[in-house]
């Protein structure tokens, strides 16, 4: 019997198949966020700089920027906060805004896998 097989006559699915997802926002059918802005923001909220949440999510400082404008022209919005002065005095920070849809999109995202897990489960058999 070869590896992963159940019976000589039906292969187990589950032990082979895995769902995946990709999940994004729009903001009146224009993109507004996917997974690695989230994380791209998290790690903002986190660290503190754009540069540093940049190295997280391996985008170059312009593209953290040029992501930014374009968020917040879709949004219509800002989505950080920023002060200059570099290392010592400069940084970044989420507006309310831009934690809001962080909160909602984490949320969704997280339902949206459980739910779609439980359908898994239901449909592919053992």
């Amino acid at each position: 019997m070869s590896p992963g097989m159940a019976s000589s006559r039906r292969p187990s699915l589950r032990i082979h198949l895995k769902p995946h997802h990709k999940l994004w926002l729009n903001w009146d059918g224009a993109f507004l966020m996917g997974p690695r802005y989230l994380r791209f923001l998290d790690a903002v909220d986190r660290t503190g700089t754009i540069r540093a949440a940049g190295r997280e999510v391996g985008w170059s400082y312009r593209t953290c920027l040029n992501r930014i404008r374009e968020m917040e022209r879709v949004l219509g919005a800002k989505v950080l906060a920023t002060t200059r002065g570099g290392a010592l005095r400069g940084g970044a920070r989420l507006t309310p805004e831009a934690r809001r849809l962080v909160k909602l999109f984490a949320k969704w995202k997280r339902e949206a896998v459980r739910l779609s897990d439980v359908a898994f489960r239901r449909i592919v058999p053992r």
